[in-house]
């Protein structure tokens, strides 16, 4: 699918790291939502937090602006859902869309790690935020790009 006027132009991808995480290990769940040939691409920026209860917090994020990337993990993400996790992207759609126009996926941090592709709803989990060129594109061009890439 060649890139658009209104298709995906920033990906981001965050992952918390809890004191009791192995911060290379939470790296290697968000590099395995990525094909394998462009793992070694990503550039990984890291920010020290402080939660709730004032433990530390080490956040990961990786950002990737290349269409043909983009394009390429986010057809490689549509490929590896289970129908389960497509069905439920699409009937929580909606909610899933900021104000800005962009999309969010959570992904199953420990499935990551293990090579699988798995959504969950909250908690500990890698943050995937898809943005859209254009002033603010409407749900249903956010919702055709979707259905393009299978995520729904």
């Amino acid at each position: 699918m060649a890139a658009t006027e209104s298709g995906p132009i920033r990906l981001t991808v965050q992952a918390s790291v809890q004191a009791t995480e192995d911060a290379e290990k939470v790296q290697k769940a968000v590099e395995n939502l990525f094909p394998a040939d462009l793992r070694s691409t990503l550039k990984f920026t890291t920010s020290k937090l402080r939660g709730h209860y004032h433990n530390p917090i080490l956040r990961l994020e990786t950002q990737l602006t290349q269409h043909d990337h983009i394009e390429r993990i986010l057809t490689s993400i549509g490929q590896s859902l289970s129908s389960e996790d497509r069905a439920q992207l699409g009937r929580t759609f909606s909610s899933r869309i900021d104000e800005k126009g962009g999309f969010f996926i959570r992904f199953n941090k420990q499935e990551a790690y293990q090579g699988r592709i798995r959504i969950i709803h909250r908690g500990d989990s890698i943050r995937m935020v898809i943005r859209f060129s254009g002033r603010k594109p409407s749900i249903n061009q956010i919702e055709n790009h979707c259905r393009q890439f299978q995520l729904i």
